[in-house]
């Protein structure tokens, strides 16, 4: 059960985290909130499954207190005889009053001295935050297989270890400074020993009573054991409650993120299911600053997409080139202007109705450790033959038919042991397959033959008209030559359209683009 709800409120957070705005799940602050909430959790048991387990011991507790109630309520009315020394003391309600605030008050100091030492804890927890998480870094580093080869040949993990120990060592000596200055070790002692006076108390009474004559030793054992519980119970109660107290800041926390708002405008409208693809895009002086930087990464940017057309995007790096795409896309809403999809602000449609207009091959795609087929269908159910048809579009077919499990063809070793660790290219060429199931009017490629061959590269653009077929097709490249055989080319550079134009216009221009274009064939003839 504990184990569900701990899943559960991982698939509850990262729900959330992918739900909220790109621009805001990408940023530091909103990830360190995240992190830190398991932190809470997996460190010092706060948070909202620990809420749950309160709530539980809370109910057991109750029961067990109804159940030593009715088994020492006879203690209370059973009396010494009269004559015994002490007899007016143990056959008054002074006894139990005097063993209720003796409870009462070393239940309090109990509470507090654990109180204390939560709250020495939680300091030291949060000190320890940049450990956790150069702990987490490091670890998905090593597990990550793309950066194996990096890490054998530089000999990195001796780097990574001392990154991790560093990290350790700094996160441990500001722990300790903080257990230090509120000794938190002598409140738990404290707190342990505390605990075992309320019982002794009971142990007590009922001697004393037993002794002077109200009931025979062997009763003693019932009473004990009974008015024992109902102590404990009621030393856990006021535990639990003080302990839902100290936990209510870190359920706060949980509260707090899951309320996070999405600051982009979330519009109503919806996309035209046109059958014709008729779908005009048009930037108008749009201008874009990510929320960390000083300088503008667009500046009035101008631009209306043809329908139907294939548009090159290219430019020196940081040009503002995947800028565009991301802006295009309503990962984010730029500082200035608008982009228009038919004549209507993009905000005013529903985001995820608006996304369903592109496919998108980024540069850094990712593909899951699942069947070939599903990574392409992105479901588990799926149209088969559709999903063929795109990877042998993309180029994929011949080695799909080399595969004995086909479609079925796990990719990677994670989750089958018969899984195909599959090329740079040949994951590309599935990525590719992915954006063409989709179907969208709009197909964006972000570099999509950086990982190919030359073969390769020159097949898939021989292939390009019939893989694209009516659709608006967008490439992002550093290799001049993939425009030829676009209609448009647009070059970007310092974050504004510097040109635009076919390829032969814009080399008889003498301007950037030629200077890209020289540059590339010169290195190559050179060679």
């Amino acid at each position: 059960m504990r184990g569900w709800r701990h899943d559960y409120r991982n698939h509850m957070l990262n729900k959330k985290l992918t739900s909220l705005d790109f621009a805001d799940a990408e940023g530091q602050e909103i990830r360190d909130r995240f992190f830190k909430i398991k932190q809470d959790e997996d460190w010092i048991n706060k948070g909202i499954n620990p809420a749950y387990y309160t709530l539980e011991n809370l109910i057991l507790i109750v029961v067990n207190i109804l159940g030593g109630v009715a088994l020492s309520v006879s203690f209370l009315f059973t009396k010494v005889p009269d004559g015994t020394k002490g007899a007016w003391f143990l056959n008054t309600p002074l006894l139990i009053l005097a063993v209720i605030a003796i409870v009462a008050i070393i239940t309090k100091l109990t509470t507090a001295s654990g109180i204390k030492a939560y709250n020495i804890e939680s300091g030291a927890n949060d000190a320890a935050t940049k450990m956790n998480r150069m702990q987490r870094h490091t670890e998905d580093i090593q597990k990550d297989e793309n950066r194996a080869l990096d890490m054998r040949i530089y000999n990195q993990s001796s780097q990574i270890n001392a990154m991790r120990l560093e990290a350790i060592d700094n996160g441990f000596a500001a722990m300790r400074k903080k257990i230090s200055r509120g000794s938190a070790g002598l409140l738990r002692a404290a707190q342990s020993f505390l605990m075992w006076v309320p019982d002794s108390v009971m142990f007590l009474a009922v001697g004393l009573k037993a002794l002077a004559g109200a009931f025979t030793i062997g009763t003693v054992t019932q009473y004990v054991q009974a008015l024992t519980r109902v102590s404990d119970c009621i030393s856990n109660v006021i535990y639990n409650i003080a302990d839902m107290r100290i936990n209510a800041p870190y359920i706060k926390k949980v509260f707090d993120f899951m309320e996070l708002p999405n600051k982009m405008y979330q519009g109503t409208l919806t996309t035209e299911k046109r059958s014709d693809r008729q779908y005009d895009i048009e930037f108008r002086n749009v201008s874009f600053k990510y929320p960390t930087a000083e300088t503008w990464a667009l500046r009035n940017v101008n631009i209306k997409f043809k329908v139907g057309t294939r548009l090159a995007v290219v430019g020196e790096n940081g040009s503002g080139k995947t800028t565009f795409i991301k802006l295009l896309c309503r990962l984010y809403d730029p500082q200035e202007g608008e982009i228009l999809l038919n004549g209507i602000d993009i905000k005013k449609y529903n985001p995820s109705d608006y996304m369903d207009v592109f496919s998108v091959v980024f540069q850094d795609y990712f593909l899951l450790s699942q069947p070939i087929g599903e990574n392409v269908g992105c479901a588990k159910d799926y149209n088969r033959q559709k999903a063929e048809q795109c990877l042998r579009e993309a180029g994929f077919g011949e080695r799909l038919d080399s595969l004995a499990d086909g479609l079925d063809t796990y990719i990677n070793k994670e989750y089958e042991p018969k899984g195909v660790q599959f090329s740079g290219g040949e994951l590309q060429k599935i990525a590719i397959a992915r954006a063409l199931y989709k179907n969208a009017p709009f197909i964006i490629l972000d570099e999509p033959t950086a990982a190919l061959d030359p073969i390769a590269e020159a097949e898939i653009y021989k292939q390009f008209d019939e893989i694209t077929g009516d659709r608006t097709a967008i490439y992002i490249s550093h290799r001049l030559s993939s425009c030829r055989f676009c209609d448009e080319i647009t070059v970007f550079e310092d974050g504004k359209i510097a040109e635009i134009g076919t390829h032969e216009g814009l080399i008889e221009h003498n301007g950037k683009y030629k200077a890209l274009w020289d540059a590339q064939a010169g290195y190559y003839g050179s060679c």
